[in-house]
């Protein structure tokens, strides 16, 4: 396949991401990458971060894309340079700017929370664009690193998911609680949405992916061809039958004709799981 645009993420999450551009450019031709045998990437040093990037990357330019994103706020926030200078001149972008450019317009009280991966937080992306845009708005920050685990294994309702999404929100109902506007910065934390507003309900909640789209759509980045057929193919580096399984439900989309490659791209594996 070439031409359409191609996503990849450490695991499911960009799914999250992907699902808005499905219902947005229907009829795009996607692909989709899912690094799932080194999930994840938020807790993993920026060297390693950068590598796996680049590799990923690699493996998508060879279909010759329109457009990469890298549905990943730790390879957005930490490698998206060197991601973007792997696949050169094929146009890239990342999953930041598009949400913190909502959530600095939406806010009234000047107080931005952000719910992301240790790794994001560590590279203080968003304080920083967030300071491009308005010098004036805190950004409140807490890492989440059970919420990407819990979203992998589908576990988005019910009292673990309600116990786990209180702890780590107890900040702002308690010394952060002028947070108007949460930026929600990890692609896999969309499917908790509903858990996190039932605790933060007068919170306005931030996707990200869901803005990215939008901006995309907006400023027309991206040209349909109604006459191509449209394609959608999915690869991950390891749990081809768990991905299908809980990726249907992240995505709300059939998915089939998932692909097992090798975690360092070298090879095409056959279909099915890792032996």
């Amino acid at each position: 396949m070439s031409g359409g645009i191609s996503f990849f993420d450490s695991g499911m999450g960009g799914l999250s991401v992907l699902k808005h551009f499905l219902e947005l450019f229907p009829g795009i031709s996607v692909t989709y990458l899912g690094d799932t045998a080194r999930f994840p990437y938020g807790t993993k040093s920026r060297e390693t971060i950068v590598r796996f990037a680049r590799e990923d990357a690699r493996f998508l330019a060879e279909m010759k894309p329109d457009l990469i994103i890298a549905a990943c706020f730790t390879v957005s926030s930490q490698a998206f340079e060197e991601f973007s200078d792997e696949v050169s001149p094929i146009p890239t972008l990342g999953v930041l700017e598009a949400g913190a450019r909502v959530a600095a317009r939406l806010t009234r009280s000047g107080a931005i929370g952000v719910l992301a991966t240790e790794g994001t937080i560590r590279s203080n992306a968003y304080p920083r664009l967030i300071a491009e845009i308005d010098p004036g708005i805190g950004v409140f920050a807490q890492p989440c690193p059970l919420f990407a685990p819990l979203v992998e294994e589908g576990w988005v309702v019910g009292d673990v998911a309600e116990a786990v999404s209180r702890e780590y929100l107890t900040p702002y109902l308690t010394k952060w609680k002028n947070v108007d506007t949460m930026i929600l910065g990890c692609t896999h934390y969309p499917p908790l949405l509903p858990v996190l507003q039932k605790i933060l309900p007068e919170v306005t909640f931030i996707d990200p992916g869901y803005e990215l789209a939008r901006e995309i759509l907006n400023r027309n980045l991206v040209s349909q061809n109604p006459e191509r057929p449209a394609t959608m193919r999915f690869f991950v580096t390891d749990g081809v039958e768990r991905f299908s399984r809980v990726g249907e439900n992240l995505l709300k989309h059939p998915i089939a004709d998932v692909v097992l490659v090798d975690p360092v791209f070298e090879k095409l594996a056959e279909h099915g799981e890792n032996p």
